[in-house]
């Protein structure tokens, strides 16, 4: 005996889940007017937790999906000022640190300059 209905799509699971990640009010009135997963999908974006320019994966874990808005578009603009300060601060600095790594290890100096004597007694 085969299935009797189809799969369900990926999108209409994705939007379900995302639907929970909204207002209450918000997600009543999508679901009264039946709204498309599309529709929903749409309402979200992703965002990188640990931003991309520093080494963050595209991957599930690294990923928010965040909804859209003027905190997210404010929340970018802090993350891009952010990465630029970063990147500014490397190329000032990345001389200096390399001319620290490159420097010749001085020998640790005793505390007694010379010993005139024998440091432990003869038994």
């Amino acid at each position: 005996m085969g299935r009797t209905r189809r799969h369900i799509l990926i999108s209409e699971i994705a939007a379900s889940a995302l639907a929970d990640k909204l207002p209450v009010v918000v997600r009543a009135e999508l679901m009264a007017k039946r709204a498309s997963a599309r529709a929903v999908l749409r309402l979200f974006t992703p965002d990188h937790i640990v931003l991309h320019c520093w080494g963050g994966d595209d991957r599930w874990y690294n990923l928010d999906m965040r909804l859209r808005g003027p905190e997210l578009k404010a929340k970018d603009r802090a993350d891009t000022s952010r990465a630029a300060k970063a990147v500014r601060l490397d190329d000032k600095w990345r001389s200096f640190t390399r001319h620290l790594s490159n420097k010749p290890k001085r020998k640790k100096q005793s505390r007694w300059p010379s010993r005139p004597f024998n440091r432990k007694g003869k038994r």
